[in-house]
């Protein structure tokens, strides 16, 4: 992936439980499965992982799904 460029990616939830249903560029290509050594190898090389944002997913409001980014800004995205 190119230095300061932008990547969009696509995370289709089930809303009834919020479990991932798939994970896939924007082109559709599924998103490719990652071993547990290169997990730790990304883990513990010196630039590692850069916290992105997260995904949340409540019950209270099942067809929502809330991310929450790195800067603290929070959005919600709706079925």
């Amino acid at each position: 992936m190119a230095q300061g460029g932008s990547k969009k990616i696509k995370i289709k939830i089930k809303t009834e439980t919020g479990e991932v249903d798939q994970l896939s560029d924007n082109s559709d290509n599924d998103a490719t499965p990652v071993s547990p050594q290169e997990l730790a190898d990304v883990y513990q090389s010196p630039n590692g992982f850069k916290y992105v944002g997260v995904i949340l997913h409540s019950v209270i409001n099942p067809r929502c799904v809330y991310i929450i980014t790195a800067s603290g800004r929070a959005v919600k995205v709706c079925r």
